[in-house]
């Protein structure tokens, strides 16, 4: 498998600054738009660029609307322990 390419500064900023008031940290984001990329890969829309994809699974994690927090349970049960001060 090859190695993925580096996220942009750009991405990572957007993440950062979407992790800003929610339970979540840019880390947690970054693997939710890692998975989304994957999902895309593993057959998404071709009418949609990847990065929107995986946007827009961030986008519906942040949010809880769509089944983005469904997907990506793990992350978001860890960021809820986080949240509550307990180790997940």
């Amino acid at each position: 498998m090859p190695k993925a390419k580096p996220l942009s500064e750009s991405v990572k900023k957007t993440l950062r600054e979407k992790a800003k008031g929610t339970m979540f940290t840019a880390g947690d984001l970054q693997a939710v738009y890692r998975r989304g990329q994957g999902a895309y890969l593993g057959g998404g829309s071709k009418r949609v660029p990847m990065a929107a994809w995986a946007m827009g699974r961030v986008n519906s994690v942040v949010s809880g609307k769509g089944g983005g927090r469904k997907a990506d349970a793990d992350i978001v049960k860890r960021a809820r322990a986080r949240k509550k001060g307990r180790k997940a």
